[in-house]
């Protein structure tokens, strides 16, 4: 037996690498040819590009492993924790987005889950039926991802979603999603060696690997990582040979698409748009992230602050010193947590407020713009507390506005 000493291992190719973050946790539901190791509908994850080989790299799944292995984690970090389920060939986007289907790899991820794809590798003769520019599957996968996103948003764990642009055929007849309301969901309309599916899980990866508040169409970031020798297409035509029009109209139709990058080698993602109007609040996957994570936030602090013994007055309301430590409490675990987020006012500290039970004649308007017209503060009647949240993202002039309602059941 030696003597203790101490082993230097030399690595290449280490600079620049990015720490994963639990911001990053993805997930991607997959329609495949042939089932995983761990079988179809049976949630798995990966953290790395060893073990998604080990566990879809049956023969037949070759396209599905790659756009793992090749795109997403590309952008992504390894060590980013990404959820993977798999369904039978012939699953329908739209019906892999409904709940009895995405509920099993959200269950499994516990909450976590904050970004997760929708992708498909039908069989050869599948023939896609073309509506409104893409395979009608598309449209009707939105559809049914904002339904299971709202129904995620009521359990406070929130995501964003990607819908496989499956089957793009035409910028002209494309969906225009401009008066649309579908803030969770964005679509990804580009193709890379003719597979739409590894240009949405490359744009996954990239907002995986970015922290939330920075746009993944950013140039800072650099170029995507594609390799050199591989041909990059909106629909039929190269990115190269993508006329401004059609790059400027699938943008104004909310669209997601990947386009040249102007000062440098490679491409880049254009914007990260979501499908509802560029006035709505959440018109990108930024603020739609920032939300979540607030929302993640909120909850975790009321369940500890109000789910205890606590104070109220003779009319049931919460003291007036509970209240204030609750805010206080949001507003200071907001600021610990997500900082680097949001926009600082000139003390340093983020530029968010909490309003616990705020007056209903002075914020009258507050609570009438989420449908609420005459609060009852009576917390032993109601079981329900209100909580607004104000926050100012990076980024943005203006404070967006988050609303939870909750109960002590």
């Amino acid at each position: 037996m030696g003597r203790p000493g101490l082993t230097i291992n030399l690595m290449n190719g280490g600079l620049n690498l990015k720490a994963p973050s639990v911001f990053g946790t993805s997930a991607v539901i997959i329609s495949s040819p042939v089932a995983p190791v761990a079988g179809f509908g049976v949630p798995f994850v990966v953290n790395t590009i060893l073990q998604a080989t080990a566990a879809l790299g049956q023969v037949g799944n070759e396209e599905a492993l790659q756009a793992i292995t090749d795109y997403y984690f590309a952008e992504a970090p390894e060590g980013t924790k990404l959820y993977v389920m798999c369904l039978a060939q012939a699953t329908l986007l739209a019906t892999a987005a409904t709940a009895v289907n995405a509920d099993k790899v959200l269950n499994a991820g516990n909450g976590d889950i904050r970004l997760l794809s929708f992708i498909k590798f039908p069989a050869e003769d599948y023939e896609p039926v073309i509506t409104n520019g893409f395979d009608v599957d598309v449209h009707n996968a939105v559809v049914a991802a904002q339904t299971l996103c709202n129904a995620w948003l009521a359990k406070d764990k929130p995501f964003r979603a990607f819908v496989d642009g499956f089957g793009f055929v035409d910028t002209n007849t494309a969906k225009d999603y401009v008066a649309a309301s579908d803030r969770n969901i964005s679509i990804v309309t580009a193709n890379i060696d003719g597979f739409t599916q590894f240009a949405t899980m490359l744009v996954m990866g990239r907002e995986a690997g970015i922290e939330p508040q920075q746009n993944a169409g950013r140039i800072l970031d650099g170029s995507l990582n594609i390799s050199e020798t591989a041909v990059v297409k909106i629909g039929a035509i190269k990115v190269d040979d993508m006329s401004s029009v059609d790059l400027d109209t699938l943008f104004n139709k909310r669209y997601i698409t990947i386009e040249k990058n102007e000062v440098d080698s490679g491409y880049v993602i254009t914007y990260d748009s979501t499908l509802t109007a560029p006035t709505d609040d959440y018109n990108n996957l930024r603020y739609g992230r920032i939300s979540d994570n607030i929302t993640r936030i909120i909850k975790a602090t009321y369940y500890t602050q109000v789910k205890n013994d606590v104070n109220v007055d003779s009319g049931g309301r919460l003291s007036v010193i509970v209240e204030k430590a609750l805010s206080d409490s949001i507003v200071q675990n907001i600021d610990n947590e997500i900082r680097s987020q949001l926009s600082l006012n000139p003390n340093g500290s983020a530029a968010v407020i909490a309003l616990v039970n705020p007056a209903a004649d002075k914020y009258a308007a507050l609570y009438a713009a989420n449908g609420i017209s005459n609060p009852n503060f009576n917390i032993l009647q109601t079981g329900g507390v209100y909580i607004f949240v104000q926050y100012r993202p990076k980024g943005s002039l203006d404070y967006i506005s988050v609303y939870q309602g909750f109960t002590t059941a």
